[in-house]
């Protein structure tokens, strides 16, 4: 069963589930944050010919990164390998687009070439042409679409069909084209009224976007938690996709939705560094700034020699490539990634395990390519680096131990801790809570008089007390239930410090 599971309840959070495991997980961040999709106002800061690239500032603090064959090309045509100071020039003003989000030491990068994504169609406001997905094979179809779509299409501007458009209506076409043009007129709109670098749109928010992919792959359920997030999905299925909204339903238990499905101790097994299978053995993956590897071991396998230690390596590699192909996907992890399977002996098995790990990967909407395995028996493959990594999105590096280790994000320590509070307060319909806070923690949290937290900002209210002992991603609730105990506890705790 393939389910999206989406929470609006501080901020945008969105989990794709399959048969109850958790393949992925996305955020809608706010603020300054540079999300893949994104449509800015940017101004070209520096040109460096030497590079072939130049450096653009979009207004987020950190100048995003654009390379010559991401820029249009000059109107008056050009001859020979182009010059990235004959496409743009320092000061010039552009609407650029975020085709990969930054990390912790990279900068974004960015395209000239803007396409808004739709469910059956890529619209492409300043390219020309017409393409069609490889997948739709059969050539009166092609035919039937481009016939339909060209005469649709104006000066300067493209589309590229999407392997579902196939056998789709015109009425459905057509009524998709006009959506997606409408949104780019509004961005050039929001460009024309800026003065000054930011951001003027999204390619698709995060709900949006997670719907299109999730339909695309098949999907049986929408699960929504709150109430104005539900009726966004509700519109969006309106607009783009009416034949799936019987999918749709409201989550209406006490509990939070995410605490309801598992979700988040399926992220935190995502953030630890062994990943255990099913017969015993165990993944470990190690990030490095080149690379990630992946070390396939044996755990509990006591097999014996010969053939029979032969096809019990073989089933544990193979059960292997299906769990790395979706710890790639659940972990956000791009670039270049390095296997160690454990040794086998024939090359039919060798074989085997290298085309179930190809079968998985093309189940995941980011391209990956395997390119084969070394002299050494490693397995060599690379994935397109679409979004920062789970681990940089939920982690921060450690102070204390100078970045050898990680922690978790203070937003993400709060936003988990506001859910323990919504939960309790459904749960047993707590009023207010006593909450002790790590160090790093404690000014974070919105505070009126005496230590106690705004009760606009929180499910219920609480009053908070520094607790220098903790973790520095570390807190705990002592006590949940009736305001008036709370006051009581919080007032003999000060007296007690």
């Amino acid at each position: 069963m393939r389910q999206l599971a989406i929470s609006g309840r501080g901020g945008v959070r969105i989990a794709f589930l399959t048969d109850g495991q958790l393949s992925e997980w996305r955020t809608q961040e706010t603020g300054e944050h540079v999300g893949a999709g994104d449509v800015y106002y940017g101004r070209i800061a520096d040109v460096k010919p030497g590079i072939q690239s130049a450096f653009v500032d979009i207004g987020c603090g950190q100048n995003a990164y654009l390379y010559v064959d991401d820029t249009l090309p000059a109107a008056s045509g050009e001859k020979g390998k182009p010059s990235i100071s004959e496409r743009v020039q320092a000061g010039q003003y552009v609407i650029c687009q975020v085709i990969k989000e930054g990390s912790e030491l990279k900068a974004p990068k960015i395209s000239l070439k803007i396409s808004l994504q739709g469910r059956y169609l890529v619209y492409l406001p300043v390219e020309e042409g017409l393409s069609l997905s490889r997948k739709i094979s059969a050539p009166e179809e092609r035919q039937r679409l481009e016939q339909m779509i060209v005469p649709l299409l104006g000066s300067k501007e493209g589309v590229i069909v999407r392997t579902e458009a196939a056998e789709v209506d015109s009425e459905q076409l057509t009524s998709e084209l006009a959506y997606l043009r409408k949104r780019w007129e509004g961005v050039c709109q929001q460009a024309a009224a800026r003065k000054s670098p930011g951001r003027i749109g999204s390619d698709l928010d995060a709900v949006e976007a997670a719907l299109r992919e999730a339909l695309a792959e098949g999907l049986d359920e929408v699960v929504v938690e709150d109430a104005a997030t539900y009726q966004q999905v509700k519109a969006a299925l309106a607009a783009f996709a009416a034949d799936a909204q019987s999918l749709l339903r409201k989550h209406t238990g006490k509990a939070p939705l995410f605490d309801e499905l598992g979700v988040q101790a399926k992220l935190e097994r995502a953030l630890q560094r062994e990943v255990p299978l099913g017969n015993g053995g165990f993944l470990v993956f190690d990030r490095t700034e080149a690379m990630t590897v992946i070390d396939v071991n044996t755990g509990s396998f006591t097999g014996g020699g010969g053939q029979q230690r032969e096809q019990a390596v073989t089933a544990t590699n193979l059960e292997a490539a299906k769990e790395i192909a979706r710890q790639l996907r659940l972990r956000d992890i791009g670039g270049i990634v390095i296997i160690d399977f454990i040794d086998m002996k024939e090359p039919a098995n060798k074989e085997r395990v290298l085309a179930t790990l190809k079968k998985e990967l093309a189940r995941d909407a980011v391209p990956a390519t395997v390119l084969g395995m070394t002299a050494l028996g490693l397995v060599e493959l690379t994935r397109k680096r679409v979004r920062a990594s789970l681990v940089e999105r939920l982690t921060e590096p450690c102070a204390a131990c100078e970045g050898r280790g990680r922690v978790l994000r203070a937003d993400e320590c709060l936003r988990r801790l506001q859910d323990e509070l919504a939960g309790l307060a459904r749960s047993q319909q707590a009023e207010a809570a006593v909450v002790e806070l790590s160090t790093r923690l404690f000014p974070l949290v919105d505070a009126g008089d005496g230590g106690t937290a705004a009760a606009t900002n929180w499910p219920l209210r609480i009053y908070k007390r520094e607790q220098p002992r903790l973790a520095p991603d570390g807190y705990r609730i002592t006590y949940a239930g009736n305001a008036v105990e709370a006051e009581r506890l919080s007032e003999n705790n000060r007296k007690m410090t």
